[in-house]
């Protein structure tokens, strides 16, 4: 009789390649953890094709290189970004002093 091994997890099964299908003979699996591996079988195959497509798009991406360039704003001119530095961390310092005027000026 030929075994097949099943995969991966804990515990590790093993069971003949005729699996009964029948419910009269005694088997040494039920069918709930037969289900448990088949699931945790394709949670693996989904594992590894996300990671195959991540590796494959990082490898084919072709953005520019170096320091500043992988920012979501510009670093070139240092005018601009004191003003946007200036307005982005202004913004969050002034913005509990505008909500306690509101709330002190309502009604």
């Amino acid at each position: 009789m030929h075994w097949n091994y099943i995969s991966h997890s804990t515990p590790c099964f093993y069971f003949p390649k005729s699996f009964p299908l029948d419910r009269s003979r005694k088997v040494a699996f039920s069918s709930r953890s037969v289900l448990r591996h088949r699931i945790s079988q394709v949670t693996i195959m989904l594992g590894q094709a996300v990671r195959r497509f991540a590796t494959s798009a990082v490898r084919s991406s072709h953005y520019a290189e170096g320091p500043g360039k992988n920012l979501p704003f510009s670093v070139e001119n240092k005018w601009r970004l004191l003003g946007m530095m200036a307005l982005f961390f202004g913004s969050g310092f002034a913005f509990p002093f505008i909500v306690v005027r509101h709330q002190i000026l309502k009604k």
